[in-house]
């Protein structure tokens, strides 16, 4: 049996009938997977349908028997019936009703052309998201070598943070947060599809993202120091958006120090300056 993939059932049935060199039809089509979508790529699974020509039944017509005896007939009988009308008369033609207004009356009643329907775009919904992102984290994860426990902390209507528990936390880190932050990442992006509100989203394994504020707390005093003693900007690190921010935040009321981001995403960073100097 033939069987087709495709990304979506309808992808499938097109790759197939392409193949086959048929129309849609003259094939029976049997769906047997409808695939996944998975999240953002992650256990995508194809569309599967099988294609089989369809049997058409040919009926042998016998050909018309020979009309020329017949037409021969009919012109005899022509000739004796005018050979027995006196000369002279012409036969009257018989009068044709006209149908000019019937005609366009009835070409004025065209069959209204019916419209296709169009697909009704899916309805956003906040706690669809939430929920649907809780069974990708969870998909993810195992997947990953990191079977976890998630559960849900709506923080208010603009906020809400996963909290991932494992047994293997480090490994669900990694270096330098880059797991977990590329995880929340692919996280944010999803509610930014598929949320009805803009909603900010946190992952954090243990207390990870407490222990990491106070690291960056601490890298940000110490740059501002750094940059009062010497009158020289400091370079931080390239780190995400949302970490980036919490060093600007922290050090937004310092009377002698101002920060700013340079770079493209992911090697953005922070620059901090004196206020004296006017780096």
């Amino acid at each position: 049996m033939p069987t087709f993939q495709g990304n979506t059932i309808q992808d499938a049935i097109e790759k197939g009938l392409a193949q086959l060199k048929l129309p849609q039809d003259r094939v029976n089509v049997k769906v047997i997977s409808e695939g996944k979508k998975g999240f953002f790529g992650l256990g995508k699974k194809p569309a599967i349908v099988h294609l089989e020509e369809k049997n058409v039944t040919v009926t042998n017509i016998k050909p018309a028997a020979s009309a020329a005896p017949v037409q021969a007939q009919s012109r005899a009988k022509a000739a004796k019936s005018t050979a027995a009308k006196p000369a002279g008369k012409t036969p009257k033609k018989k009068a044709v009703a006209k149908k000019g207004p019937a005609k366009k009356a009835a070409a004025s009643k065209k069959k209204p052309v019916p419209q296709k329907e169009q697909p009704k775009k899916p309805t956003r919904d906040d706690q669809i998201a939430i929920s649907t992102a809780t069974l990708h984290l969870t998909d993810i994860t195992a997947r990953i070598g990191t079977p976890t426990t998630v559960t849900v902390d709506r923080v208010d209507k603009t906020h809400v943070t996963y909290h991932l528990q494992t047994d293997k936390e480090g490994l669900l880190i990694g270096k330098h947060g880059k797991t977990i932050n590329a995880l929340q990442y692919l996280t944010q992006v999803y509610f930014n599809h598929n949320a009805h509100s803009k909603i900010l989203v946190t992952l954090n394994v243990g207390r990870y993202r407490e222990r990491r504020e106070a690291t960056l707390t601490r890298l940000a005093d110490k740059a501002a120091r750094e940059v009062i003693a010497t009158g020289q900007p400091v370079f931080l690190d390239p780190m995400p958006s949302f970490e980036r921010k919490q060093i600007h935040a922290h050090l937004a009321d310092n009377q002698h120090v101002k920060t700013h981001s340079e770079g493209v995403d992911p090697h953005r960073y922070v620059i901090v300056t004196s206020k004296m100097t006017g780096f």
